[in-house]
């Protein structure tokens, strides 16, 4: 399997390093991962873009071309260990962050690199997230819908499981339905 990765340019490295030295200095990071680390020790590993549904769109019978394109993202290597994730969104906005989706987004490579299914395809690396459903999935975009799979992280909202691998379609057909359910709750609040 070739798994192609959007190129990062210096300026985002300095960008991203920057940031993340600002953050680990401050007081509230003191006991996080990140300020346990020396930002210039870390390695910035797995570039990919980020891409975003929302909850209308997904009613509405969005597909995968519908995602918007809001950042790009890295994973925050120290060692073997990803202990954060960066972002530098589109609109010039930063943010570091550290949990589950971290780990989540290294499984879900291995889960990829290790399906026969994948071996002979070529795909660029993406995320899609649907912040309202709290859902993050590594996306494989294989040029079309029929070649792209998409594999949801933990901790993936029922009836997802993480690690699973989910084709377009099912995918979409689901948090529509996850969507629906959402709206109609926030209609009675």
């Amino acid at each position: 399997m070739s798994l192609r990765l959007p190129e990062m340019s210096a300026d985002s490295v300095i960008a991203v390093r920057d940031n993340l030295s600002e953050l680990a200095g401050r007081a509230a990071y003191r006991h996080r991962a990140l300020a346990r680390v020396n930002p210039l020790d870390v390695a910035l590993a797995l570039p990919h873009d980020v891409y975003s549904l929302g909850l209308d769109e997904l009613v509405r019978g969005a597909t995968l071309d519908d995602a918007q394109l809001v950042g790009r993202r890295f994973l925050v290597m120290a060692g073997d260990d990803a202990v954060a994730s960066a972002e530098i969104a589109r609109d010039d906005g930063f943010t570091a962050t550290e949990g589950p989706f971290v780990t989540g987004t290294a499984r879900a490579i291995a889960v990829a690199e290790q399906d026969p299914a994948t071996a002979e395809g070529d795909y660029e690396v993406r995320v899609l997230r649907v912040p309202a459903l709290y859902f993050m999935a590594l996306w494989l975009s294989g040029g079309g819908h029929e070649t792209d799979l998409v594999i949801p992280m933990d901790p993936a909202p029922a009836p997802f499981s993480g690690g699973e691998k989910v084709r377009p379609d099912e995918l979409l057909g689901r948090l529509a339905e996850l969507a629906r359910r959402r709206l109609e709750f926030d209609d009675i609040g």
